[in-house]
Parts: C-alpha cells; structure tokens; sequence
C-alpha cells in the first residue's frame, strides 16, 4: 500500500485567488509505490510563471542492500499523482464563513454537496477551478466531477464566473463557451440575455 507524506512544507504561502492558498514549496514523500524498491521525494514549488505548483526534483533513495534504481525504476515514478495528491494535502480554502480546510477536505466536501443555487455554483466553480489549476489537476474536469454536471456546463459556470470577476487570471480554453446568460448583464457576443 502507497503511503504519502509530506515534508519540507514552507511557511510561506501562495494566495491564488478565491481563498485558494498553497505553500511556496513542499516535499511529497511516497513509501510502498509498486516496483519502486525504495522512497520517492519529489519537491514542488510554486511557479508563478506557470501558476501552479511544478516538481522540481525527484528522486528515489533505495530501501537498502541487494535494491537498486535503474531508468526503469524511475519510469514507474508518477511525479503528477505525487504532486496533485500532496498538493491537495497542503492547500488550504477558505470559505465566505471564514471556515479553513485542506484542500482534499474541500473537494470531498463540494462533492457532497447537492443543494446550489445558480450563484453558488458559479462561485464553488470558481474556487474549484482555481484549487485544481493550482496543484496541477484538469481543472475543467474536476469543476465537473465535483458539482457533477458534464466538462461543457463546467466550461459555461466557469465563463459566468470570469463575467462576474470571480475568476479573474483565468484563462479558459473557449471565452465564447458561456451559453445562455441569465441576469440582466444584457446581449453579448456569446449567446443571448435571459431575463
């Protein structure tokens, strides 16, 4: 069984948006992954270029005599799980109540969740998305698994989030994906006003 940890983690935080923060950088530290006779560390920082947290270094210190890492040991080192599991351990959301949580905590929580008015979807999109961009996860798809609705009604919410200024800095694959805009925001190039 994969046993992942946390090391390293600085007290430095990146607030990006939305109540959504991580560390500057942290270490994930994974024991137990299949055919990887040893301890894999892989340290992240947080890029501002890229917006996210980036692994930076990894490696894999053997368990002890007779194990040894090869380029094939290393091939079986999945760097993008380890930060995207670690970085949901070290972010941290904040809520309009004030209420602190991991991010984990956060998600599990949103995927509980089934009573939204149109407004609070919009706004658990926002902070969703900007969760997920930040620790490297599909971001679209996990605004879509966590308020279960299909990628194209995610990419919508997430458009009406950028209209409304919750998702300032985020670029979105289609700007024009927003559909039909309900509030009296007017016509706009996207789609018609619904009032």
């Amino acid at each position: 069984m994969v046993q992942l940890g946390t090391a390293d983690v600085s007290d430095e935080r990146v607030d990006v948006g939305n109540g959504v923060s991580v560390p500057r950088s942290w270490t994930a530290v994974l024991r137990g992954e299949p055919d990887v006779p040893g301890t894999i560390r892989v340290h992240v920082a947080f890029d501002r270029r890229l917006g996210r947290g980036a692994a930076s270094v990894v490696s894999v210190e053997r368990e002890g005599e007779g194990d040894e890492v090869t380029s094939l040991t290393l091939r079986e080192v999945r760097v993008q799980a380890a930060l995207q599991a670690s970085g949901l351990k070290v972010s941290t959301v904040v809520d309009g109540a004030q209420r602190s949580e991991s991010g984990a905590a956060y998600l599990r929580r949103m995927r509980e969740r089934s009573e939204r008015t149109a407004a609070e979807n919009v706004n658990d999109a926002a902070v969703i998305y900007r969760l997920a961009a930040a620790v490297n996860l599909p971001p679209l798809k996990t605004v879509a698994d966590c308020l279960s609705v299909s990628q194209s009604t995610a990419t919508r919410l997430m458009n009406r989030a950028r209209i409304d200024g919750l998702a300032a800095g985020i670029r979105l694959p289609d700007a024009e994906a927003t559909g039909p805009i309900t509030g009296g925001h007017g016509p706009t190039p996207s789609g018609p006003s619904i009032n």
